[in-house]
C-alpha cells in the first residue's frame, strides 16, 4: 500500500509506545508526515489503533462517525489476499457505516456471495486463480448476481487492467495505492446509484 501503510504502520507504533492523545499524536504525525495528511488523520488514528489493539473497542470515536455506525444498512464486500489492504478498507468502509466481510481469495469470495448477496463488491484484480477478472465474469453470469455493484482495486497506471475490468462489467474501479477520500467517495457514488435504480 506504500506511502499510507506507513503512515498507519508508524502511527500504530506511537500509540503502542504510550502516545495515544489525540492532539499529541496528530502534531507529532503531522511533524513526520507533513500537513497534507491532516485531513486524513481521524481515519489514520481508526486504522492505526485497529492494528495496535485489534480486539479492543476503540477510544477514539469522531461524534459524526460514531453517529453513522448507528445506521449499518449497507453490506460491503471486500475481495483482496492482501492482509494489509483488507484491513485498511474494512476499517475505512466500516467507519462510514456499513456492514462489511471480506474475502482473502476468488473461492472466498464466490462462497461469501452464495451465503450473503452484498450491496457493492470491492474487488481486487490481481489474485490468484480464480483472479478478479473471472470472478467478475462469473458474477455478471449470475443471475442472482448480476446486478450487484462492483468496484476493481487495480495497480496504478495499469491502464489495460482498468479497460479490462469495465468491460467485464465493473462499475469502477480505484488505482492502488488509494486515497482514503477518493475511496469514500467511490463507495458512495456508487450504492447511491444503486439507490436510484
Amino acid at each position: 500500500m506504500g506511502r499510507l501503510k506507513h503512515i498507519v504502520l508508524f502511527g500504530a507504533g506511537l500509540l503502542d509506545s504510550g502516545l495515544t492523545d489525540f492532539d499529541a499524536w496528530s502534531e507529532r504525525m503531522v511533524r513526520e508526515f507533513g500537513q497534507d495528511i491532516e485531513p486524513f488523520l481521524n481515519d489514520i488514528m481508526l486504522n492505526a489503533r485497529e492494528i495496535h489493539a485489534p480486539y479492543a473497542p476503540s477510544m477514539f470515536h469522531p461524534p459524526e462517525k460514531r453517529r453513522r455506525r448507528l445506521f449499518m444498512t449497507r453490506h460491503v464486500l471486500i475481495v483482496d489476499d492482501e492482509p494489509n489492504i483488507v484491513l485498511s478498507l474494512k476499517f475505512l468502509i466500516n467507519q462510514q457505516g456499513y456492514e462489511v466481510r471480506t474475502a482473502g481469495s476468488g473461492e472466498e469470495a464466490l462462497q461469501a456471495l452464495a451465503e450473503k448477496i452484498p450491496d457493492l463488491i470491492l474487488l481486487d484484480v490481481m489474485m490468484p486463480k480464480p483472479d478478479g477478472y473471472e470472478i467478475c465474469q462469473r458474477i455478471r453470469s449470475t443471475p442472482a448476481w448480476k446486478d450487484i455493484p462492483v468496484i476493481m482495486l487495480t495497480a496504478k497506471g495499469r491502464d489495460v487492467e482498468k479497460q479490462k475490468g469495465l468491460a467485464m462489467g465493473a462499475d469502477d474501479y480505484i488505482t492502488k495505492p488509494f486515497a482514503t477520500h477518493e475511496l469514500i467517495a467511490k463507495v458512495r457514488a456508487v450504492l447511491t446509484e444503486k439507490d436510484k435504480g
